[in-house]
């Protein structure tokens, strides 16, 4: 009790300890680790995050015992010294170690050899999410293992590797029972480093003993469609792995304060099915029947009548094995909550309640102080940028991500970066970029920005974070299911506020002490991503969220109308005007711009709000005639939950050209070439 109540008052002893390596220009690190392999992920990643954060050119390196040698591997941003004499839970001198490894201790300015992650990174639960590197040379290591392909594969962890916490362990005698009622088409393959209990049963393969933990890690990834898993060192890597694969996770959890559940984040794997079932009054309570309910086939099964896709559950039960296994592929990448949301959102289509809405009257304009305030604010690093880029070139008959469609030559992304390498030259200081993908385009959006190795930004400037998709419904709220894939489409913009904070980033700009973000679309090459009278108007009236509007110019354009309702600002979407009679007897004066100056605490008071979910008619391929309902959420409707909004009114022939189809192309082009111009003039 009372080494609690010091540790409250007491400052934290690995910042206080930066802190002074800081001061003092140490940079290189010596850290010593003899314990857990689950703390990789559960703490040392969230002591090499904060060590980055106070000295980003650090030097990190861990002197380890040599059976944890795999796990390090996935830790990224540190290097590691085997030593092949330690042994878990026995005593050792750092310093003695060094002399017989013949490591001067001298070349190391900061050398520890008690981490305490339980109480130097206390502060990451709930709120950071620890990312492991998987690098694509892992993913042969499981090729010399003969596991069935035509077999739904459930990997087992059947034994708890520990010598401590047998609360953790489940009954022997379940997984028997579990293995001998299972459905014939399943094969279980066991998985642990050491073959405590024999189970004789012909649809086991035993490879307990026989693996790497990284071969372990790579025949979940690769060969696995569930993993039933207690409570370890394996499944606290294995959650925690940075790469989007499908798989059922089902952990057995005898107690809600250790492991993965204690860190209160959802894994970095989107395509991750978790389901954790908590017996906190002994494992021993979890029969094997409730088990058998959870896995293939009666999950896939109940899952589809839940969701009422009768139709996928008889096409279903007629597929081959194979085309089975892609199928659960498919099912476990959805997101279960966007699910339920998506379907009450169909199957309940209120009409919007805008009736009451009237158009707002006034907007002001920022000044020339509003632009001196807003370049100091720039000047002191408190502004970073999120570019909205989820979207495809759809509608220009491009097959790509919509940031890679060029404009004289130039891809939409390099027309806003350009800009931001300008304004970091003119004010001579260091902006970061945080960039909104969608699962169809994240992968090719990272490439496109390799290949160009960052368009010459640093690499700690530039972060990516994905925001989910949901399926695409026809007129009856089924999915639609072609070539052996749910086809799925980006769920809108309002999943910013969730998708930013579970990304890391959030924690980032909050630990580099950014106060706003400037949200900008993709589309519009002419905008200023960091526009100083807009930083400055929004500061100087201390608003939570400020709107970037323009004049209406006719009722029917194709933008967001600007009103109010209760006295707070209210944008309806011309999706929902054109259906209004009474909105077409209003004069709105005002449109939204889709640009918005945010403050960053309200990104986390908003993560946890759902979104109403619309829904429009789209074509869901590029070559398809096919067309299904798209679901959307629109990010100005979270501003309903936020205290203080307001406009900014601004030209719309200074900012505002947005790329929507080839119509509106060639006014573009010649928008930027005149801009160009402009911009080698002023130089």
């Amino acid at each position: 009790m009372l080494r609690k109540l010091k540790r409250k008052i007491k400052k934290n002893p690995l910042d206080a300890l930066l802190k002074k390596a800081k001061k003092n220009n140490k940079k290189t690190f010596l850290l010593a680790w003899n314990r857990a392999l689950g703390d990789i992920s559960l703490g040392l990643f969230a002591v090499v995050y904060r060590i980055y954060e106070y000295i980003p050119d650090a030097k990190i390196t861990f002197l380890i015992r040599e059976d944890l040698k795999d796990g390090f591997e996935l830790l990224d941003g540190i290097d590691f010294i085997k030593v092949s004499f330690w042994r878990r839970y026995l005593p050792f001198d750092i310093y003695h170690t060094l002399k017989l490894l013949k490591i001067d201790h001298k070349k190391y300015d900061v050398i520890l050899d008690r981490v305490d992650p339980n109480y130097w990174v206390k502060w990451q639960i709930s709120t950071l999410t620890p990312k492991l590197v998987w690098k694509s040379k892992f993913d042969r290591l499981a090729d010399k293992f003969d596991i069935a392909k035509d077999k739904i594969v459930i990997a087992v962890q059947p034994c708890i590797e520990t010598k401590h916490s047998f609360w953790r362990a489940y009954p022997i005698k379940y997984f028997k029972e579990l293995f001998l009622k299972a459905n014939k088409d399943i094969v279980f393959v066991l998985l642990g480093t050491e073959k405590k209990e024999i189970f004789d049963f012909k649809n086991i393969l035993d490879l307990r003993g026989k693996t790497t933990l990284l071969e372990v890690l790579c025949i979940l990834k690769n060969k696995c469609d569930y993993f039933i898993s207690l409570d370890s060192g394996i499944l606290s890597l294995f959650y925690f792995l940075d790469i989007d694969f499908p798989i059922k996770l089902i952990a057995l959890w005898g107690s809600m304060d250790v492991g993965v559940i204690k860190q209160k984040v959802k894994s970095p794997n989107k395509h991750l099915m978790y389901l954790p079932l908590i017996f906190e009054n002994g494992l021993k309570h979890l029969k094997p029947d409730f088990l058998i309910k959870n896995i293939y086939p009666m999950d896939i099964e109940n899952f589809l009548k839940e969701n009422e896709q009768m139709q996928l559950l008889e096409q279903f039960k007629k597929f081959s094995i194979q085309k089975k296994k892609k199928f659960l592929k498919e099912i476990f990448s959805l997101d279960l909550n966007l699910l339920k949301r998506q379907k009450i959102a169909f199957f309940d289509k209120k009409d919007l309640k805008i009736d009451d809405i009237k158009p707002l009257e006034f907007s002001k304009k920022a000044n020339e102080k509003d632009r001196k305030k807003g370049q100091k604010i720039l000047k002191k690093n408190q502004v970073a940028l999120i570019i909205l880029a989820a979207g495809a070139g759809s509608r220009l008959g491009f097959n790509k991500a919509k940031g890679l469609f060029k404009i004289n030559n130039i891809s939409l992304f390099e027309h806003l970066l350009n800009k931001v390498k300008d304004k970091q030259k003119k004010l001579n200081i260091k902006l970061y970029i945080s960039i909104m993908t969608s699962e169809t385009n994240h992968a090719e959006i990272i490439d496109f920005f390799e290949i160009n190795k960052n368009f010459g930004f640093e690499k700690d400037q530039i972060d990516f974070f994905k925001q989910p998709s949901l399926p695409f419904l026809d007129e009856k709220g089924s999915w639609i299911f072609k070539e052996d894939k749910i086809l799925k489409a980006p769920d809108g913009n309002g999943s910013i506020f969730k998708s930013f904070c579970e990304s890391n980033i959030y924690f980032k700009y909050k630990i580099k002490k950014i106060k706003y973000i400037s949200v900008v679309p993709i589309d519009n090459p002419i905008l200023d991503p960091f526009d100083e009278a807009f930083i400055g108007f929004h500061v100087k009236n201390k608003n939570f969220v400020t709107i970037k509007c323009m004049k209406r110019e006719v009722f029917s354009e194709k933008k967001g109308a600007i009103g109010q309702l209760d006295g707070k600002i209210k944008i309806v979407e011309y999706i929902h005007l054109e259906k209004n009679k009474n909105f077409k007897r209003m004069n709105f004066k005002f449109s939204n711009s889709g640009i918005y100056l945010i403050n960053l605490n309200i990104f986390q008071k908003l993560k946890d709000v759902d979104l109403k979910y619309h829904f429009v008619k789209k074509r869901v391929k590029n070559d398809s005639n096919v067309f299904a309902f798209k679901t959307e959420s629109f990010i100005f409707e979270a501003f309903s939950y936020v205290s203080k909004v307001s406009t900014m009114l601004a030209n719309i022939a200074d900012f505002y050209a947005p790329l929507k189809d080839k119509t509106s192309l060639a006014t573009i082009e010649k928008l930027l070439l005149l801009e160009k111009a402009k911009s080698n003039v002023l130089r």
